[in-house]
């Protein structure tokens, strides 16, 4: 075998993890997600997700119990998550899909602006001071566990075919700590740029 084909090979072994094949099987699960919901498979849509989650959690488990981190999962990885929770709420906002307990909108702007936001102050920061590794905060963490809280809450609402009108203070929880961990982000961000 020329070194070539060896390198090529273990390029594609290195790529192709287990870990990783997790993480390309949930953005698969995206289109899957999205037809479900479409044609009102709500329970089916419910376990996409749950499952969808699970390959989170054991994409990570076995990244480091198997020495499988790669510089490709360390990209895709927060990707997949972003897209299937993109997704999630933008179908679970659209009033045309009509469901029992529709995600408000105000929620789903809200969300999807503090990533972008959070995406444009890495970059300026990254511009600015050179490439720096952002760690999660406590309150980043926090917010998206939230975040899939609510979404579960509400596919599992639709799928029981039950109005909740308690879903409310779920949202707004989801909203305020996501709007304060975005402004934690953005503080510290700046104090970053301050430092260097």
């Amino acid at each position: 075998m020329s070194t070539q084909s060896r390198g090529a090979e273990g390029y594609h072994s290195a790529v192709l993890t287990t870990a990783n094949q997790l993480t390309i099987l949930r953005i698969v699960f995206i289109p899957v997600l999205i037809i479900f919901l479409t044609y009102g498979w709500n329970g089916l849509a419910l376990a996409i997700f749950v499952t969808a989650g699970l390959t989170d959690v054991l994409d990570g488990i076995i990244a480091r119990r198997f020495g499988q981190k790669t510089s490709v999962g360390t990209v895709l990885d927060p990707l997949a998550d972003k897209l299937l929770m993109v997704t999630s709420l933008v179908i679970l906002s659209l009033p045309q899909m009509g469901f029992q307990n529709p995600l408000p909108r105000w929620l789903t702007i809200l969300l999807i602006s503090r990533d972008a936001l959070m995406m444009l102050v890495a970059l300026i920061i990254v511009l600015m001071v050179g490439w720096r590794f952002f760690k999660p905060s406590i309150y980043g963490k926090a917010s998206t566990a939230l975040q899939v809280i609510t979404v579960l809450a509400v596919l599992y609402c639709n799928w029981r075919q039950k109005t909740v009108a308690q879903l409310e203070i779920l949202y707004y929880l989801t909203g305020g700590l996501t709007a304060f961990s975005g402004l934690h982000y953005l503080v510290t961000g700046r104090d970053r740029v301050g430092i260097e």
